[in-house]
């Protein structure tokens, strides 16, 4: 049975996109839509749901590279709103959904930017050398002098594993300039290397930075694949209101044969 699918990318963060529900597809056959040589190839693969009960305009099923079903994705749920509109599941700027932390929202902005909203999270907790926070996702956030050192990316896999055990988690490595400019990069947990960009982990880096540098929102997060803004409030427990806004591009589209 040929399937559509559309191929779009959140700041580099790219995503396989289906319509409907994630039936008839096994692990082994979602890890191979994923693969760079011998499938699309992307960082991860999205089913984009419509839905019918009249509280939200649709849902998502986020699965990692690795074809295991994955938490919150920042940037495939902007590029699942995306979608969801071209498919006529809501029909204005704004819509709700649901992902596997909850309800969301999000909102088509001007210029090809897209919006979601974040639920709230608690603030970050020094560990080994970093710090850990859960943003949908868990992230690890380290501090260091250059990015461009590709050593630290040596580090990344162990670090994935050993903090959060036995879950374990996405590993940032964040970068501040004189300039003030904030560069960063990501391990992706489920994905198993670095990716272009990482939603939830420009979140996370975002919110500790707050914490710990006291930078204040909105900030711009500049990663290899482009520029991701965050804005939330701080509050005595931790983050509210979280919003993480970047561009959405649709790259193009095909059929599968399931």
């Amino acid at each position: 049975m040929l399937r559509q699918f559309v191929k779009y990318h959140g700041a580099g963060n790219d995503f396989i996109i289906f319509s409907g529900r994630p039936d008839g597809l096994d692990i082994f056959m979602r890890s191979y839509l994923c693969d760079r040589r011998t499938g699309i190839g992307a960082d991860g693969l999205i089913f984009v749901e419509n839905s019918n009960d009249g509280i939200v305009d649709f849902i998502v099923h986020f699965y990692n590279s690795d074809g295991k079903l994955g938490p919150l994705c920042g940037n495939g749920s902007r590029c699942a709103i995306s979608h969801a509109q071209k498919e006529n599941f809501f029909f204005n700027g704004n819509c709700d959904f649901i992902a596997s932390d909850g309800t969301h929202q999000g909102e088509i902005l001007p210029n090809g930017l897209i919006s979601v909203n974040f639920r709230s999270s608690f603030k970050a907790v020094n560990i080994d050398s970093g710090y850990f926070i859960n943003t949908g996702s868990p992230h690890y956030v380290e501090i260091v002098k250059s990015i461009d050192d590709d050593a630290i990316m040596d580090l990344a896999p162990a670090k994935r594993r050993s903090v959060n055990e036995p879950i374990g988690c996405n590993v940032n490595y964040v970068e501040i300039e004189e300039s003030q400019k904030i560069r960063m990069r990501t391990f992706e947990k489920g994905v198993e290397s670095e990716t272009y960009s990482c939603g939830t982990g420009a979140v996370a880096v975002a919110l500790v930075l707050n914490q710990f540098n006291d930078l204040q929102p909105p900030l711009s997060l500049v990663s290899n694949g482009g520029v991701l803004i965050v804005d939330f409030l701080a509050s005595a427990d931790g983050y509210e209101k979280i919003i993480l806004t970047g561009p959405v591009v649709k790259v193009y589209s095909g059929e599968w044969n399931i």
